[in-house]
């Protein structure tokens, strides 16, 4: 019978727009979906993000739904050929929208999503998104902006089976105005969200870099074994090594330049990292971390 209705959900998605997702199995409970280290065009049409699926004996968790209706139907897909469960929660890391517009996906099935308070402050429901605007139009077709049906304002636990859920909110503008990460115990298994980057560098825009090191320094005391990101393909126990270290030697040389007195485009110029320029998206996105950093940091002269 469960079979059954499972065909009858996705039977429906057949005529959807299809990403070709391909899972990619990181544990014996986690699959993840990893998107390509790029920013979001016409061409991955938002399969540049990563979304996973936890196994638990009640069903699956999902962590982040996904950039449309088209990737959390895509990835839906893909999940129930690999193993017929249902979807019994969704959680939502943060507010940037390609982590989440595929939730009206699975409130119309009915699931669950759980996500923190800020989505009540800073998701934009009533305009086009971001996503929006980049993305193909038969790639965004049926999504319909959903805000998380819970949402919460402290840390918390749940337990579905023999698998235990850790929920901590980052308390400081990080990334994100409130980050959420999820930790497994049992496996020493951790969903970072947009704190941790790899393949690509991380963007500051609309962050706080003293916030974000902060946060990483928490992450780090967790002593996890799997670390997912949300953008990236590395995911050992060193997956959040890059950030922070990109991060850490960033701020280390906007200090110096401040101390020598050098102005916002001066230094521009002068933080060049050369160590970091292999990495996608360097050139597009690192002056304006410089700037955004620069901008923080000068207020503790």
């Amino acid at each position: 019978m469960r079979s059954l209705i499972l065909l009858l959900l996705i039977v429906p998605l057949l005529g959807a727009f299809e990403l070709g997702l391909h899972p990619t199995k990181i544990s014996s409970t986690v699959t993840c979906f990893l998107g390509k280290p790029e920013v979001m065009n016409t061409t991955n049409n938002g399969n540049m993000v990563n979304s996973c699926y936890i196994a638990t004996s009640q069903g699956y968790v999902v962590i982040d739904s996904g950039s449309s209706y088209a990737y959390a139907a895509s990835a839906y897909k893909a999940m129930h050929i690999t193993k017929e469960l249902p979807v019994i929660l969704v959680i939502d890391t943060h507010v940037h929208d390609d982590h989440w517009l595929g939730n009206g996906f699975f409130v119309a099935q009915g699931v669950r999503v759980l996500g923190s308070d800020d989505f009540a402050h800073n998701s934009r429901i009533d305009s086009p998104t971001r996503i929006q605007t980049h993305i193909s139009p038969q790639a965004y077709a049926n999504t319909i902006p959903t805000r998380p049906t819970e949402m919460i304002d402290h840390d918390t636990n749940l337990t579905f089976g023999t698998t235990k859920l850790q929920f901590h909110l980052i308390p400081t503008l990080a990334h994100s105005a409130k980050d959420l990460v999820i930790f497994l115990p049992q496996s020493k298994t951790l969903f970072a969200g947009d704190l941790v980057f790899n393949d690509r560098i991380p963007s500051l825009l609309g962050g706080d870099i003293n916030g974000w090191i902060g946060a990483l320094e928490q992450l780090q005391k967790y002593g996890a074994t799997t670390i997912i990101g949300g953008h990236g393909y590395k995911t050992d126990a060193e997956a959040m090594t890059m950030t922070y270290g990109y991060l850490t030697h960033l701020r280390h040389a906007i200090r110096n330049a401040l101390h020598a007195g050098l102005g916002i485009e001066e230094t521009m110029n002068t933080v060049t990292l050369p160590e970091y320029k292999h990495l996608k998206m360097f050139e597009t996105l690192h002056r304006s971390n410089v700037e955004a950093a620069y901008r923080t940091l000068e207020w503790e002269q």
